[in-house]
């Protein structure tokens, strides 16, 4: 389905990809992960042909990219964060607006409405202006419009910021029906439980590289841990970098997250001690997670991006 080799991008002397090396199966859920600026949005625009890449091969759908961007386009979709949609019109004249510019009509026209329709659940508020619905149910709208082209591959790049999570659950309910009509799906997401909840297969991407990808379920039972992580208010990176230097095993994650490699309650009491004397706060304190936020920051500590 997707095939990239040696990929690299430079803005300036910035590398913002370097050597990627990525594939990915047809049929799947595939979550992109990385902290930002680790090179997830650089990398999803290059596969939408939205930007240009200096070395390396891609090949999406079994075809070329740079030989045919078109054909690639025409049985793709990009949902992005940003909401495409005109709010004075209402949600079938949004479609069909959008449809027309796809070109779609006749018996096509018919049935890719009727599918975007109905996995978006959008059948009673057909009538109503766009400008009038919920941030979930704009949601919905923009990824009907996505689907208009009945697409083989999409793509959803963080689809339920800043929406209830009623709304959240209808859209991933959304994505898992897209999968059980043999799509496939890549979604990047900072919200870890929810990369956990719907993907099947995922890559982290640090540094303009993907420093792990592998099935879901096989990287969580490998990779098993009894780390502690520490959430902190009111720190900063310099000051947690000091504090870490005490330890072999505390990694500085960001400058509001620690991250303890092993449980001991003696490491724990000490490091609170000082985390005391130090006026950081503790927000909050996870132990034995063997979860995907575990794997991804432990895999990211050393970059020093954010999370």
């Amino acid at each position: 389905m997707i095939a990239i080799k040696n990929l690299s991008k430079f803005y300036g002397d910035i590398r913002a990809l370097d050597q990627l090396e990525l594939k990915i199966g047809r049929g799947v859920i595939f979550g992109l992960l990385g902290p930002n600026g680790a090179g997830k949005t650089t990398l999803v625009s290059i596969m939408n042909g939205l930007l240009d890449f200096d070395a390396g091969e891609i090949e999406i759908l079994g075809l070329e990219l740079k030989a045919n961007p078109g054909a690639i386009r025409r049985r793709s979709a990009f949902i992005p964060q940003a909401l495409a949609l005109y709010d004075n019109l209402s949600v079938i004249e949004n479609l069909r607006f959008f449809a027309g510019i796809q070109k779609l009509s006749g018996a096509v026209l018919r049935a890719n409405l009727d599918y975007a329709i109905s996995v978006n659940r959008l059948e009673g508020m057909l009538n109503q202006r766009a400008g009038t619905l919920s941030g979930g149910q704009k949601r919905r709208l923009n990824i009907a419009i996505g689907l208009l082209n009945n697409p083989e591959l999409l793509y959803f790049d963080e689809p339920t910021v800043g929406i209830d999570p009623e709304s959240r659950n209808q859209i991933l309910e959304t994505i898992r029906a897209c999968k059980d009509d043999a799509k496939t799906v890549i979604y990047t997401s900072h919200y870890l439980p929810e990369i956990e909840k719907i993907c099947d297969e995922v890559a982290i991407i640090d540094h303009g590289r993907i420093v792990l990808q592998g099935r879901l379920e096989s990287l969580l039972q490998e990779e098993k841990t009894d780390a502690v992580i520490f959430t902190l208010l009111n720190s900063s990176r310099p000051q947690l970098e000091v504090i870490a230097g005490r330890y072999e095993d505390l990694e500085v994650v960001d400058g509001a997250t620690l991250l303890l490699a092993r449980q001991s309650a003696v490491r724990i009491g000490h490091l609170l001690e000082i985390l005391e004397r130090e006026k950081i706060a503790v927000k909050e304190i996870r132990y034995g997670t063997t979860d995907l936020e575990a794997l991804f920051l432990r895999l990211t500590a050393a970059g020093g991006a954010d999370v």
